[in-house]
């Protein structure tokens, strides 16, 4: 009987949609914290394919987290000193169940997460231009308006990996995700999947010859704010209605909470967190002062 060694198929998987050969050629050098998790089964078997020389980082699989397990900017101190005394060509950090990617820039640097999804976004549109794809509503709309570059069709769905792939299938879309780095990509497997992400992230290096912050340049530029509080006793319906009673030029979208857009590309969603007793709101804007304008004017309705 024959074992089957499933990390190996997976990666196998990925490989055979990867342009293997352009990212070979690159020899990149990178750093990986794979906070002592799921992570840790699939290296070093896609590094020693893709001819990638594995900086490792926590690369015990013991289920004992080397720090806080969200992989956001201040948790993230060791890969970023990493990625810089090595001089790696870039940094990943992947979360406990290896299905959000995040990317620390060559200057060691920890990227938003927003950018895994974008980048992989702005890779498979631009060979599959007019097919559509599926971020949920709070989401940058970096992805949207790489969607438009290509004539490509963005749809929004509820947040959450599950109506993320119900809207993909739903539509047909070639690729989707969420901000929190986690791409989906259905070609391969309907999931969010980090590996997926930093294989997509990585073709788009070799094959245009980029470094990270050079891709990262190219893309649309907005500033994003993302905050929480405790839900308490607050009427949610209460603050909806007084949002878009303050905002009644805007767009509505109350598939999920309430999402206002504006004309100035500008946007705000607010919503009940499905895994914390909290109430999210996230916001998006071209400059800064417009985006902590619109949340200071969110916030009185709370």
């Amino acid at each position: 009987m024959t074992i089957p060694n499933f990390p190996k198929e997976h990666i196998d998987k990925i490989l055979e949609h990867i342009n293997v050969t352009a990212i070979n050629a690159k020899k990149f050098k990178i750093a990986v914290d794979m906070i002592n998790a799921s992570a840790c089964v699939m290296y070093p078997y896609i590094f020693e394919k893709l001819g990638v020389e594995l900086i490792p980082l926590n690369n015990i699989p013991n289920g004992k987290f080397s720090h806080k397990p969200e992989p956001l900017k201040e948790n993230l101190q060791d890969i970023a000193n990493l990625v810089k005394d090595s001089k790696a060509d870039l940094g990943f950090v992947h979360d406990p169940d290896a299905d959000r990617l995040v990317i620390v820039n060559e200057k060691g640097e920890v990227i938003l997460e927003e950018y895994s999804l974008a980048l992989s976004v702005e890779n498979i549109l631009s060979k599959n231009p007019g097919k559509s794809i599926v971020t949920n509503l709070s989401t940058s709309q970096m992805s949207k308006h790489i969607a438009e570059k290509y004539s490509s069709k963005c749809f929004l769905s509820k947040v959450g990996e599950g109506y993320v792939v119900e809207a993909i299938l739903k539509n047909n879309a070639i690729i989707g995700g969420e901000g929190n780095g986690g791409v989906i990509y259905p070609t391969i497997n309907t999931a969010r999947d980090s590996f997926v992400g930093l294989s997509l992230v990585l073709e788009l290096l070799a094959e245009r010859n980029q470094t990270i912050s050079e891709a990262i340049s190219l893309l649309p530029k907005y500033f994003i704010k993302k905050d929480k509080w405790s839900i308490k006793d607050t009427n949610l319906n209460d603050i909806y209605i007084k949002l878009k009673s303050k905002f009644p030029t805007a767009k509505i979208d109350e598939q999920d909470g309430l999402r206002l857009d504006f004309d100035n590309n500008s946007w705000i969603h607010l919503r009940p967190s499905n895994t914390e007793p909290i109430i999210r709101l996230f916001g998006e804007a071209e400059d800064e002062d417009t985006i902590e304008s619109l949340f200071n004017e969110a916030k009185l309705t709370l």
